[in-house]
């Protein structure tokens, strides 16, 4: 990674409090840069720009608008942000934008900042005493609490170097950025330049984006590959968190790649339109009912939606609480992920928090288990709230990689809480590989009950039988997965103390076939029917007892899951019998390189149809193999 440490700062306040002159003395550099902003002299879109604060530092620098009628491009800027300068003009004091910022920067969890008291050349120093005490009135319940006030003049450049300092001194306490996560950008400006296409600019929310990369733009749903990086006007092969990106992106147009778009690899996230969230609310000026049209800002994007109030019957100022919001587009979102929610109409923050759950499933108001199910994921750590994903999908049979796009984490991090999960009996997993079957434990004994009803319901109804065969509890419970995963579940089936395997057949431990002393003897006489002609092939028909043909099923399909008879396509043989043609007509072919049908019906004393119909069955087992009008060994 690039030796300088890149940090983002962002400036807030109300318009024409000198936010964008203060950037200008810090960097040399106007960051307005539409027409329409250098002849009005404020700031409309976001601006941007840098400096290096010293040779270790790089400092990137977000310059938001600060008129109310900009407040949604202002929002599109905060994310990404390490730290903030709030700018309040010494001739004005805190305004009313001045404190819906703060609001928002509080709401969204900024940790880090400074107060630059602007223009106070146009002030006396008693005047300025006042707005300091006032400011810090004003800020003690918010994250500025303890921040330093730097009085500063933009023109002649007075206490600059002191802000300068308060930066390095803060910088030195925030946190490295997350690159061991997937990356994520949010799209907040999208043009195109001739001979080169669409370029994008953002700042890298976390993980690490390199040249040549292909990165999935929503909503757009295009794969793209990245053509150049650029961090701060210079070409780079890697772009890490924390970074302001600009991406030359091939294969898309600027107009499919608007401000609120996000860029993540594919298949690492999901997309929902329900998100079950904490919300704090600030002073707002009425009680707020159930099903509110709401502007929600995520990120860069901005969506309608309606709040469902689960808790209670209205929102009131300064509280928190769960709300489940409905959206009216898709978006794609992580736990945590911060947000702010402005009414419909009128235009007013009335709040913001952070999402509990990206993915949610729609829940009941005043539904205690939908409520405490709710609670319990915003307290959970990293690996409970993976367990809870695997518990809701384990019905779904998802392997191992299906649950990556709902934990926008590294793989590396998912797979080891899994693995945890896995030593603690909390979860198994069938299979190898990234396609392993991935089941919770809550799931596995729901299924095991299930089975064992299955069963206990089949001894009811088929006393005779020894048990369920293998492949019915296969295809009944386990139809959609690999024939390789279906194996090794029943093989754990058996390990279970409530279930016993004979052969192919699974019963409860406990059960014993129901024969009596008629079904015995009926069972000699159907071994002697067939034993008359050994070698040959009987059908139902065949064998003729003189009693109902369901009957004679039942005990047939006793002695066939006793290991007793073999089914072939058209009838039966007696296992030992079976074994002893098949020794004859491996022998015979052994000696003598192959076997006709005319041989084989010869040897075994049996009739053509027997004879063809046993042959082709050995086909089938992989034991002889058909060349021309002979058998051979396999």
């Amino acid at each position: 990674m690039n030796d300088k440490k890149h940090i983002i700062i962002g400036t807030a306040g109300h318009i024409d409090h000198g936010k964008t002159t203060l950037i200008r003395a810090l960097t040399g550099r106007n960051t307005d840069r539409l027409k329409e902003e250098q002849k009005r002299g404020i700031s409309i879109e976001l601006g941007f720009t840098h400096f290096d604060l010293n040779e270790k530092l790089r400092v990137g620098i977000i310059d938001v608008p600060g008129h109310e009628k900009f407040i949604k491009n202002m929002l599109s800027g905060v994310c990404g942000m390490d730290m903030i300068i709030l700018v309040i003009a010494a001739d004005e004091g805190i305004m009313a934008q001045t404190k819906e910022h703060l609001d928002i920067l509080n709401l969204i969890g900024i940790k880090n900042g400074i107060i630059a008291l602007t223009k106070c050349n146009l002030v006396d120093k008693e005047w300025i005493e006042l707005v300091k005490l006032d400011i810090e009135d004003q800020v003690k319940d918010t994250f500025l609490k303890n921040a330093p006030i730097i009085e500063v003049d933009s023109i002649s450049g007075l206490g600059i170097e002191n802000l300068k300092k308060e930066i390095e001194k803060i910088v030195d306490t925030i946190d490295e950025k997350d690159i061991n996560s997937n990356p994520r950008l949010f799209v907040d400006r999208s043009f195109s330049i001739t001979g080169f296409g669409t370029v994008v600019t953002g700042t890298l929310i976390s993980g690490v984006l390199n040249l040549d990369d292909d990165l999935l733009v929503y909503p757009a749903k295009k794969v793209c590959k990245i053509r150049n990086l650029q961090v701060h006007d210079n070409n780079v092969k890697t772009a890490f968190a924390g970074q302001r990106v600009a991406i030359n992106l091939s294969n898309i147009k600027k107009e499919e790649i608007p401000k609120g778009s996000v860029l993540v690899p594919n298949d690492t996230f999901t997309e929902s339109s329900i998100l079950d969230v904490k919300l704090k609310t600030i002073d707002i000026p009425f009680d707020i009912v159930n099903r509110t049209r709401f502007h929600l800002y995520l990120g860069s994007n901005e969506v309608l939606c309606r709040a469902i109030l689960l808790e209670d019957e209205v929102l009131k100022s300064n509280n928190e609480y769960i709300v489940q919001l409905r959206l009216e587009e898709p978006v794609i979102s992580k736990r945590n992920d911060k947000f702010i929610l402005r009414l419909f109409s009128p235009l007013y923050t009335i709040g913001g928090g952070y999402i509990i759950d990206s993915n949610a499933t729609k829940k009941k108001r005043f539904n205690e288990n939908d409520i405490e199910s709710i609670k319990k994921l915003d307290n959970c750590s990293f690996k409970e709230y993976i367990y809870s994903y695997i518990s809701r999908f384990s019905k779904d049979f998802y392997t191992e990689k299906d649950y990556f796009k709902y934990f926008s984490q590294a793989k590396i991090n998912i797979l080891k809480e899994i693995d945890e999960l896995i030593k603690e009996n909390k979860v198994f997993a069938f299979g190898s590989g990234l396609d392993r079957l991935i089941l919770s434990d809550v799931f596995i004994k729901s299924i095991f009950e299930n089975i064992e009803n299955f069963i206990s319901d089949f001894h009811k109804n088929f006393p005779k039988r020894i048990g369920v065969s293998k492949e019915t509890i296969k295809s009944k419970f386990f139809d959609s997965l690999t024939g390789k995963i279906k194996n090794e579940f029943i093989n754990y089936l058996i390990t279970n103390s409530k279930f016993k395997s004979c052969t192919d057949y699974i019963s409860l431990v406990d059960f014993k076939v129901s024969l009596d002393k008629r079904d015995f003897e009926l069972i000699e006489n159907i071994k002697s029917i067939l034993n008359k002609d050994k070698y040959s092939i009987f059908s139902l028909e065949d064998i003729n007892l003189e009693i109902k043909i369901e009957e004679l099923k039942e005990l047939i399909l006793y002695l066939i899951s006793n290991g007793e008879f073999i089914k072939l396509d058209s009838g039966y043989m007696l296992k030992e019998n079976y074994n002893q043609a098949v020794d004859l007509i491996k022998n015979f072919i052994l000696k003598n390189g192959s076997i006709s049908i005319s041989d084989a019906r010869d040897l075994l004393n049996s009739n053509r149809k027997s004879t063809m119909e046993l042959l082709e069955f050995l086909d089938k087992e992989k034991i002889t193999l058909r060349k021309d009008n002979e058998r051979v060994l396999l």
